[in-house]
């Protein structure tokens, strides 16, 4: 369906009825800075200012951004379909789940060839979610979300006066995963994708400030080294993303993620355009990222 060279990551967004997935969705698609495709269950949910709008149908919604909304009426493979045909194609696409789905099934969307999962965000409302998790009808349920999610944005934080015992009730369900607190969905979106941070958040903005540093070198990891980062990383440093390349089999370029304590390491799908030896970039507030942080591998060069 998707070209090899068209490689689209997938962020999958989930969470219960009325936690904010839509505000959040609709924060993407505003503050976006590459093209994105979002699959969205409900056209009459995303509340699009009309001056991004470029053109509309009963399917697609175009934006001035160069972002492309996208309805899930058809189904998924419907859906995909229409989003392979883009032209350009997008570089990530983010599926919204319905306030039900298990966003780990939907995840398997991201495993198609030419997509690559890159996270399951799951939003929770901080204000109910104690009275949620304890519910005989829709516990079930938000326990199952939570526990998919590489990354829980809880939202509505500002609602909340004990914010610190929600937040250990989310660490107890899911501990390894990044734990973001949101008011109105607004998160940062170098974060939330784990991208680069080129410029800094506005001080006014309740998204707060972000840094990355980056890792570049040339010769092949340890595997040892690179538990050995993993292992002893500050943990102000929420997510590390990037390619290397393993003395074990240095012909082959590995993906290398870590979201809040969960990490992978997989080889790339698409080799042929594949960047030289091993470059990383790792994000966190702003302040906490040290300059020495890769030091564990920069000593193997």
């Amino acid at each position: 369906m998707f070209p090899a060279e068209a490689a689209m990551e997938v962020s999958v967004i989930g969470g219960y009825l009325g936690v904010g997935k839509t505000t959040l969705v609709n924060h993407i698609l505003r503050n976006a800075s590459e093209r994105i495709a979002v699959l969205v269950n409900d056209f009459g949910d995303i509340n699009i200012d009309k001056e991004l709008i470029d053109a509309s149908d009963d399917s697609t919604i175009s934006l001035t951004n160069g972002c492309i909304c996208c309805s899930l009426v058809d189904g998924f493979a419907a859906a995909l379909e229409a989003v392979a045909a883009f032209r350009p194609p997008p570089s990530r696409l983010v599926i919204e789940a319905s306030g039900v789905a298990d966003p780990g099934a939907v995840a398997a969307y991201g495993h198609a060839p030419g997509l690559v999962l890159d996270a399951v965000i799951v939003v929770a409302d901080a204000a109910r979610l104690r009275e949620q998790v304890t519910d005989p009808l829709v516990g079930q349920t938000v326990v199952s979300q939570l526990t998919a999610a590489d990354v829980i944005v809880l939202n509505k934080s500002d609602l909340v006066d004990d914010l610190g015992t929600t937040r250990e009730q989310v660490s107890e369900l899911n501990p390894d995963a990044l734990l973001i607190q949101a008011s109105h969905s607004e998160v940062s979106l170098d974060l939330l994708f784990g991208r680069e941070v080129r410029k800094a958040q506005r001080s006014n903005s309740h998204i707060g400030e972000f840094e990355s540093r980056t890792h570049k070198s040339d010769h092949p990891l340890s595997r040892n080294a690179l538990e050995t980062l993993i292992n002893e990383l500050p943990k102000n440093i929420q997510r590390v993303k990037g390619i290397v390349r393993l003395t074990e089999s240095p012909q082959v370029p590995m993906v290398f993620q870590l979201v809040g304590r969960k990490w992978e390491l997989r080889a790339l799908a698409d080799r042929s355009n594949s960047p030289e030896g091993n470059q990383l970039v790792a994000i966190g507030p702003k302040g906490s990222v040290p300059t020495d942080w890769d030091r564990t591998l920069r000593s193997e060069n």
